[in-house]
């Protein structure tokens, strides 16, 4: 079976995403960042019921956020592909770059991207937005131009933050409690900050892109704010948003 892997490591865990020779995903996976990313791929062959070995898969593209991995995770894919490919911003890809620092921009950002244009094509402004351990804001203009974003601490690193580096405040989990305007109690107004926080950036950055701009969202907090109702415009969610834009370089 002609398959091919899709692989993404962020700050707390990997994912990896197995495609079919028709671009249907048949099975993913998902480990913590110690993980080794050769076992996760290994793991997703055995899911599916498919033989692994040298060159299981026919094609890879791997993105990572995290630079001390990436030589052993690439080592240990290598035998399992016929083809690698490592994305960074002078990949070969269906977009353009104009970002004044490219080597410094994000694999997991251009990978957003080339997903939300392959899920809402090319003809109007996207504003995509990855909401992880990290929030991702990012604009790219009608013609495929990552023309750049922001990025800033995602809901729960706000709470860990706000629990680290103060004396009083507790603890606080993002979806244990009720998220009120005005929170009624200390760990209400810690929770509300930082989940209305997040939707009121992504309201913001969503204005800030003009009228016609249609967003594109992803992360692990995303669902969050969807089931709270805290997305106030039309969007587009994709929990897959990465992995089909990693898609779209084997396709290319």
């Amino acid at each position: 079976m002609d398959v091919k892997l899709t692989i993404d490591r962020g700050n707390t865990a990997i994912k990896a995403a197995l495609w079919d020779g028709d671009g249907n995903i048949i099975a993913v996976a998902k480990g913590d960042d110690t993980l080794p990313a050769g076992r996760l791929a290994e793991s997703l062959l055995a899911q599916a019921g498919i033989p692994g070995g040298p060159e299981a898969f026919a094609a890879a593209v791997y993105c990572s956020v995290v630079a001390s991995d990436r030589a052993d995770d690439l080592s240990s894919l290598e035998p399992l592909c016929r083809r690698l490919t490592d994305l960074n911003a002078s990949t070969p890809m269906p977009l353009t770059i104009d970002y004044r620092t490219p080597a410094t921009l994000g694999a997991d950002r251009i990978a957003a991207a080339l997903g939300a244009l392959a899920i809402a094509g090319d003809s109007r402004p996207l504003m995509v937005s990855d909401i992880g351990t990290a929030v991702t804001y990012d604009y790219v203009a009608p013609g495929r131009i990552f023309r750049g974003g922001n990025i800033a601490p995602g809901v729960d690193l706000r709470l860990r933050a706000l629990a680290a580096f103060t004396d009083a405040l507790p603890a606080v989990s993002a979806d244990a409690g009720e998220i009120p305007v005005w929170g009624g109690t200390t760990v209400e107004a810690m929770r509300s900050g930082a989940v209305r926080g997040v939707a009121a950036e992504l309201e913001y950055y969503h204005k800030a892109a003009g009228p016609d701009t249609l967003s594109v969202i992803a992360g692990g907090s995303a669902q969050l704010l969807i089931d709270r109702n805290l997305i106030t415009f039309d969007y587009i969610h994709d929990p897959y948003l990465v992995h089909k834009g990693l898609y779209s370089i084997i396709q290319k």
